[in-house]
């Protein structure tokens, strides 16, 4: 990669997105092949005075290996090293970034589906308190994308790879979507930040009951609670540090009733599952709950993350995105659901976010679970939006009011 890409990039992370000053300390969650923008993030960060630095590499080919090779009976085990690192991660308040872009695609697929999903869960155990300081926004994170030459090969058109390193040629791709093409990139990315928040409190004075989804194989109402809250753009945490959870961001969200939604939802982008690309799922909702579902491909590692607790198969959040914004023009399908969520309307099976559900942070589990705010081990969100997807708000009265039309915001 060009060092002046991941130096400029390095530095809106640890910047804007994440707002590293004198005594944070920073983990990073990277692949191998992302060493050397974690290199420059460490750089930046020790700059702004950071206290220190870790990166914690991931190999997903030994994630493979375990399902493959493990004794059934050790295939639950929630290994205790990584629960107490965890466990120190959340003591000391570590700001985290994660970075997302797979050195070998599909490194996944044609695993055991439920193995796999045993596997994914018993990881999901050892990370949860942690997982739930993030998802609270107790402390500062941030997912991002870093290019990787598979990454590009496997989604890139073969105009845009002629005689350029793919890695390369992705990063050119993501620069827009990024705003690096900006020449004052922090700039672009609080204002876009800001204009999402604006969007945000519209929603809120609208006050929706419910929302109605419309199109080509969805009818789907999810109902929320008068204690969802409009979110998006920036975050802060308890002692007012602002930061960027996911960078791109096109999306405002809420967390709904999870025990409200009603209908079918069609699936307009695949989704990783399991580490598995599912392609064309459904599904359909009864009381809250996903009642039947399916996909075209890799069905199974579906049903097995539905199976994964009794919040996999209710909405821990419903999310709106106009499809005009730069990652819906470029016309390509990442295959990465940090940014392929933020071209399309989805909605997340799995924890619901505290930040998004008003005074849900100082309730027990069983206050949260009494007031339809939805519990998981796990998160994924689901592509649901498109050119032909109508989105209106219904009031309590059932009064309906347009949100969306043709994929593009009306309000």
């Amino acid at each position: 990669m060009d060092e002046r890409w991941n130096r400029a990039y390095a530095r809106l992370l640890t910047g804007a997105c994440l707002g590293i000053g004198p005594g944070s300390r920073l983990r990073i969650s990277a692949e191998i092949a992302h060493r050397d923008l974690v290199r420059a993030v460490a750089e930046e960060a020790y700059a702004l005075g950071a206290r220190a630095v870790r990166a914690d590499f991931d190999d997903p080919r030994l994630a493979r290996i375990r399902v493959d090779a493990s004794r059934d009976e050790w295939l639950d085990d929630a290994a205790l090293p990584l629960e107490r690192l965890a466990s120190a991660y959340a003591e000391e308040r570590w700001s985290t970034l994660s970075l997302v872009g797979e050195e070998e695609p599909g490194v996944m697929e044609g695993a055991d589906a439920g193995r796999a999903s045993r596997a994914a869960r018993a990881r999901s155990k050892a990370w949860k308190e942690f997982r739930e300081l993030s998802m609270s926004n107790r402390v500062a994170w941030c997912v991002a994308p870093a290019p990787t030459a598979a990454w590009a090969r496997a989604i890139l058109p073969p105009e845009l790879l002629e005689g350029r390193e793919p890695e390369a040629a992705l990063a050119e791709v993501l620069r827009p979507i990024l705003r690096l093409d900006e020449a004052d990139p922090a700039a672009a990315w609080l204002a876009q930040l800001a204009s999402i928040e604006a969007r945000a409190r519209r929603l809120a004075e609208l006050a929706p009951a419910c929302l109605d989804f419309r199109g080509p194989g969805t009818e789907l109402r999810v109902g929320l609670s008068p204690r969802s809250r409009w979110v998006g753009g920036g975050s802060r945490t308890p002692e007012g540090r602002y930061f960027s959870p996911n960078i791109p961001t096109e999306e405002v969200f809420s967390t709904p009733d999870a025990r409200l939604t009603e209908g079918r939802a069609a699936c307009s982008r695949p989704v990783e599952v399991l580490g598995a690309k599912v392609e064309g799922a459904w599904f359909e909702f009864e009381a809250g709950r996903v009642a039947r579902a399916g996909a075209a491909r890799n069905a199974a590692s579906l049903e097995r993350y539905l199976d994964t607790d009794p919040g996999a198969r209710r909405l821990g959040e419903v999310a709106l995105v106009d499809s005009s914004g730069p990652i819906a023009r470029s016309g390509l399908v990442f295959d990465n659901g940090l940014i392929d969520e933020n071209a399309a309307c989805h909605i997340a099976l799995g924890a619901g976010y505290e930040e998004a559900f008003a005074g849900s942070a100082a309730m027990d589990e069983a206050a949260k679970e009494a007031e339809g705010f939805n519990l998981s081990l796990v998160h994924v969100d689901f592509m649901i939006g498109s050119d032909e997807i109508d989105v209106s708000a219904v009031d309590a009265k059932g009064a309906s009011t347009p949100l969306i039309r043709g994929g593009r915001f009306v309000f």
